[in-house]
């Protein structure tokens, strides 16, 4: 708030970050859209940005039809997504299989510059959405911490001063309601205000549990944010955030999976069915506001973003999936934190551009309680507690310097300082138990060189290094474990960014390979999911996209991605070994030269649409595909997720005004039974499901 009083108070100099980049003169056949992406924390064309980036717009978001975060893996080839209940996302291999409180992801998510601090706020509407950009490669020195696969940084809508309004409601089969909206209008010359919505039903589950009798997999949400944008002077940009999320889901259950047992001697129900003795739910409520204050000094923008989030959870769980009530209970679950970064950026002119910040973040994750109970008990009741904290302190900067024409270095570096501890204790049958507690301190630079040559504008060559690092971290589910040792990632990548044709074609390629150290993985003990390391792994891969405009108003676009990910040094991993009757024992073997979990080794997309106007209005058929797989879902490479088939398509009529809009849609066409999630315990080795094919109508207005 300081910062925001102080550049209020002063002079008036034009902004220098807020414009956009310099315009290149229009070419008269010019038709792929160009995309400007904030990854080097400035406006750039991506064309023009040295990093593998997958850029989605807002309105490519709605043709898609992708409206959690987890569906743009139907248009990001080489991000595959573990959805439960909460999401766990992987790049190119890298990633975490479902985190709980307190273990953070390998793949950073961002909304408008804050970071999502919990797993838990993953789930939720892509709502009011202006971009999202995937980042591939570890994000260490500009990101930070926790981004060793890439980052997902989504940019909201701002408000804006002119009356608008763009509104939808749809219906879908499985007696699915769905609403979106977002107003903005300006409240005086300096004030600007806006609030967008989202609203979810689907009341008819996808299958249904067969104990009980109730339906399988039913959701229901809603989402509201809204920004208040005040300009005090041309070089003054101050918006605050308030925003509120809710949750009610089932994803969070599962069954056993086809051929196999559980340890009660039941099986599968079919895929969409469940065979719990009582119905499992997650709830998830999520309340954040952000401050961000952006002013131009004219050597450089200052930028400050403040931001506060509380995320409570609860959800019955039912540790076997089974008819029995082997072992089960209720789990409460809570995360808060806040975060301060501040930002000195120079000017995008000159042959020395530049980046500085300074960095903090403060978080709190507990179970309060994980309450467990049932026959593996002998009848006890166990409680237990556990309370993880963090501080992470971080200095960072970044060098753009062009030595030779149309030639850049890149150096920057980052350094981290994280201090966490945990506190827990496990009572049994009200019996307080004895408080363990356990603290540890890590820090790591992180850096990043970067090497690019444009032979004009428009194609461009580049070659790079860079690190990430993930924290250590402690087990809030079991105070007692050890700490987790930090993970390390070194990448390096080499590529190309081209348009040709008159940038009706476009094609952008990149290679890498990955030195993967002390990876976090999980493990399950005693019925609870804990965070140990595993040695080192290699990746090596290449990804093309491509988009071709052939005729005006056709849209065509494919993608590959090729990724070998296997362990190469894994001795003490956890494996399962079926027992007679159901179930399964654990026990100790080597993964080395087994494939890391959620990384197919071929992923493709491809997509095409076709404007046709007419005096009625515009008319738009649609498709797209995506394959993936195979792939394993565990380190002992066991549970092999078949290869993936998702078929979507559209129909669009839009008024010759463009304010009306009637869209039909389809997806997963060819209903593919694809598995959102599997775990695997000695109870049982579980599933839960991808939605089924799916198919509406969407009603849109823009005023």
């Amino acid at each position: 708030m300081a910062i925001a009083c102080v550049v209020a108070a002063t002079p008036n100099i034009a902004f220098a970050q807020s414009t956009p980049p310099p315009e290149r003169a229009p070419q008269a056949n010019a038709a792929i859209e160009e995309i400007v992406v904030t990854a080097q924390k400035r406006s750039e064309r991506i064309q023009d940005v040295p990093i593998s980036i997958t850029a989605i717009t807002g309105d490519s978001v709605t043709r898609r039809g992708i409206n959690t975060a987890d569906e743009l893996t139907t248009a990001v080839p080489s991000l595959t997504w573990q959805k439960s209940y909460n999401g766990a996302p992987f790049i190119r291999g890298v990633g975490k299989p479902i985190v709980t409180a307190g273990n953070e992801s390998s793949v950073g998510i961002f909304v408008d510059g804050v970071l999502q601090i919990s797993p838990l706020m993953t789930n939720f509407a892509l709502n009011n959405v202006e971009r999202v950009e995937v980042l591939k490669g570890p994000q260490g020195t500009l990101f930070g911490r926790n981004s060793n696969g890439g980052v997902i940084n989504i940019t909201t809508r701002e408000p804006s001063h002119k009356p608008t309004l763009d509104a939808s409601i749809g219906y879908a089969n499985y007696e699915t309601v769905e609403g979106k909206f977002y107003a903005s209008t300006g409240l005086s010359d300096t004030l600007a205000v806006s609030v967008a919505g989202a609203y979810y039903d689907q009341s008819d589950g996808w299958g249904r549990n067969v104990t009980t009798g109730e339906d399988a997999y039913t959701e229901k949400s809603h989402d509201v944010r809204a920004k208040l944008l005040w300009e005090p002077t041309d070089r003054t940009k101050i918006t605050l955030t308030g925003e509120y999320h809710f949750m009610r889901s089932q994803s969070n259950a599962y069954s056993p999976m086809a051929g196999t047992t559980a340890l009660d001697g039941s099986t599968t129900a079919g895929f969409y069915n469940l065979t719990s003795d009582y119905d499992t739910y997650v709830r998830t409520k999520v309340g954040a506001g952000s401050l961000s204050v952006r002013h131009d000094m004219g050597w450089a923008q200052l930028v400050s973003i403040s931001a506060y989030t509380d995320v409570r959870t609860f959800w019955p769980y039912d540790s076997d999936g089974s008819p029995t009530a082997n072992l089960q209970g209720p789990i409460w679950e809570t995360a808060k934190g806040f975060t301060q970064e501040v930002q000195l950026v120079s000017p995008s002119q000159g042959n020395f551009k530049w980046v500085a910040g300074l960095y903090y973040m403060y978080f709190d994750a507990a179970f309060n309680p994980i309450e467990l109970n049932g026959a593996e008990l002998g009848g006890a009741k166990l409680e237990i507690f556990g309370d993880t904290k963090a501080n992470s302190y971080a200095g960072f900067g970044e060098a753009t310097w062009t030595f030779l024409p149309n030639t850049n270095l890149i150096v920057g570096g980052r350094m981290t300082f994280d201090s966490r501890s945990v506190s827990g204790h496990t009572d049994v049958d009200g019996a307080p138990g004895a408080v363990t507690r356990q603290s540890k301190n890590f820090s790591q630079p992180t850096w990043r060189v970067t090497l690019n040559h444009s032979f004009d504008p428009d194609l461009m060559v580049y070659g790079t290094v860079s690190t990430g690092y993930n924290s250590g971290q402690f087990n809030t589910g079991n105070a007692a474990a050890p700490a987790v040792q930090p993970e390390k990632l070194t990448a390096y990548e080499v590529g190309f960014k081209a348009q040709l044709f008159d940038r009706r074609f476009q094609l952008n390629a990149s290679a890498f390979h990955y030195d993967y150290k002390d990876l976090q993985v999980t493990i399950v003990e005693n019925a609870v999911t804990l965070q140990t390391n595993a040695a080192k792994a290699k990746i090596d891969g290449f990804e093309v996209e491509s988009t071709i405009v052939p005729i005006p108003g056709l849209y065509l676009d494919a993608s590959v991605a090729y990724t070998n990910a296997r362990y190469s040094d894994y001795e003490n991993a956890q494996f399962y070994v079926p027992l007679t009757g159901g179930g399964y024992t654990t026990t100790t073997g080597d993964a080395t030269g087994n494939r890391l979990q959620s990384a197919p080794r071929w992923s493709m997309t491809a997509g095409a649409r076709y404007d046709i106007e007419t005096d009625a209005g515009r008319f738009t058929p649609a498709v797209n595909y995506t394959r993936r797989g195979p792939y394993y879902w565990d380190t002992q490479n066991i549970v092999r997720e078949p290869t993936q088939n998702l078929l979507g398509a559209s129909l669009t009529y839009t008024s010759p005004d463009d304010r009306w809009s009637l869209r039909l849609w389809g997806k997963n066409l060819l209903n593919d039974k694809i598995r959102a999630w599997t775990i695997q315990r000695v109870e049982l080795f579980g599933s839960t499901p991808s939605a089924p094919r799916t198919y509406g109508a969407t009603l849109g207005v823009k005023m």
